[in-house]
Protein backbone atom coordinates (compact mmCIF):
# COMPACT_ATOMS: atom_id res chain seq x y z
CA UNK A 1 0.00 0.00 0.00
CA UNK A 2 2.87 2.38 0.74
CA UNK A 3 4.04 1.95 -2.87
CA UNK A 4 0.86 3.63 -4.10
CA UNK A 5 1.44 6.58 -1.79
CA UNK A 6 5.08 6.77 -2.86
CA UNK A 7 3.94 6.84 -6.49
CA UNK A 8 1.57 9.68 -5.60
CA UNK A 9 4.45 11.50 -3.91
CA UNK A 10 6.59 11.15 -7.01
CA UNK A 11 3.83 12.49 -9.24
CA UNK A 12 3.21 15.47 -6.97
CA UNK A 13 6.93 16.10 -6.58
CA UNK A 14 7.45 16.18 -10.35
CA UNK A 15 4.65 18.75 -10.65
CA UNK A 16 6.11 20.84 -7.82
CA UNK A 17 9.55 20.67 -9.43
CA UNK A 18 8.11 21.93 -12.71
CA UNK A 19 6.38 24.82 -10.91
CA UNK A 20 9.61 25.49 -9.05
CA UNK A 21 11.56 25.76 -12.29
CA UNK A 22 9.05 28.20 -13.76
CA UNK A 23 9.09 30.32 -10.60
CA UNK A 24 12.89 30.40 -10.53
CA UNK A 25 13.01 31.49 -14.16
CA UNK A 26 10.52 34.23 -13.33
CA UNK A 27 12.73 35.35 -10.44
CA UNK A 28 15.56 35.91 -12.90
CA UNK A 29 13.50 38.77 -14.34
CA UNK A 30 11.77 39.88 -11.14
CA UNK A 31 14.11 39.07 -8.23
CA UNK A 32 12.10 41.16 -5.75
CA UNK A 33 8.73 39.53 -6.46
CA UNK A 34 7.67 38.46 -2.96
CA UNK A 35 4.86 36.25 -4.25
CA UNK A 36 7.22 34.27 -6.47
CA UNK A 37 9.80 34.00 -3.70
CA UNK A 38 7.09 32.56 -1.44
CA UNK A 39 6.02 30.13 -4.18
CA UNK A 40 9.61 28.86 -4.51
CA UNK A 41 9.83 28.39 -0.74
CA UNK A 42 6.47 26.60 -0.58
CA UNK A 43 7.49 24.18 -3.33
CA UNK A 44 10.61 23.15 -1.46
CA UNK A 45 8.76 23.05 1.85
CA UNK A 46 6.08 20.75 0.44
CA UNK A 47 8.60 18.44 -1.22
CA UNK A 48 10.59 18.24 2.02
CA UNK A 49 7.58 17.40 4.16
CA UNK A 50 6.06 14.91 1.75
CA UNK A 51 9.40 13.19 1.19
CA UNK A 52 9.82 12.71 4.94
CA UNK A 53 6.28 11.43 5.33
CA UNK A 54 6.76 8.76 2.65
CA UNK A 55 10.21 7.61 3.72
CA UNK A 56 12.39 9.47 1.22
CA UNK A 57 14.75 10.70 3.92
CA UNK A 58 17.61 11.60 1.58
CA UNK A 59 15.30 13.89 -0.41
CA UNK A 60 13.89 15.40 2.77
CA UNK A 61 17.33 16.00 4.28
CA UNK A 62 18.71 17.54 1.09
CA UNK A 63 15.67 19.70 0.52
CA UNK A 64 15.75 20.91 4.12
CA UNK A 65 19.05 22.70 3.45
CA UNK A 66 17.67 24.45 0.39
CA UNK A 67 14.48 25.34 2.23
CA UNK A 68 16.55 27.00 4.98
CA UNK A 69 18.31 29.23 2.46
CA UNK A 70 15.02 30.06 0.75
CA UNK A 71 13.51 30.95 4.12
CA UNK A 72 16.32 33.48 4.57
CA UNK A 73 15.48 34.91 1.14
CA UNK A 74 11.80 35.02 2.03
CA UNK A 75 12.60 36.84 5.27
CA UNK A 76 14.83 39.40 3.54
CA UNK A 77 18.10 38.08 4.99
CA UNK A 78 19.49 37.04 1.58
CA UNK A 79 18.92 38.60 -1.84
CA UNK A 80 17.86 36.72 -4.93
CA UNK A 81 20.95 36.47 -7.12
CA UNK A 82 21.73 34.68 -10.35
CA UNK A 83 24.00 32.34 -8.38
CA UNK A 84 21.18 31.48 -5.96
CA UNK A 85 18.81 30.80 -8.84
CA UNK A 86 21.42 28.66 -10.61
CA UNK A 87 22.18 26.63 -7.48
CA UNK A 88 18.48 26.15 -6.76
CA UNK A 89 17.89 24.98 -10.33
CA UNK A 90 20.81 22.54 -9.93
CA UNK A 91 19.24 21.36 -6.66
CA UNK A 92 15.92 20.90 -8.42
CA UNK A 93 17.61 18.69 -11.00
CA UNK A 94 19.28 16.69 -8.24
CA UNK A 95 15.98 16.14 -6.42
CA UNK A 96 14.31 15.04 -9.63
Amino acid sequence: MLDGFQDSFREEAYELLEHLEQALLQLEHEPDDRETISAVFRSMHTIKGSAAMFGFESISDFTHHIETVLDDVRNGKLPVTRELISLTLDSRDHIR
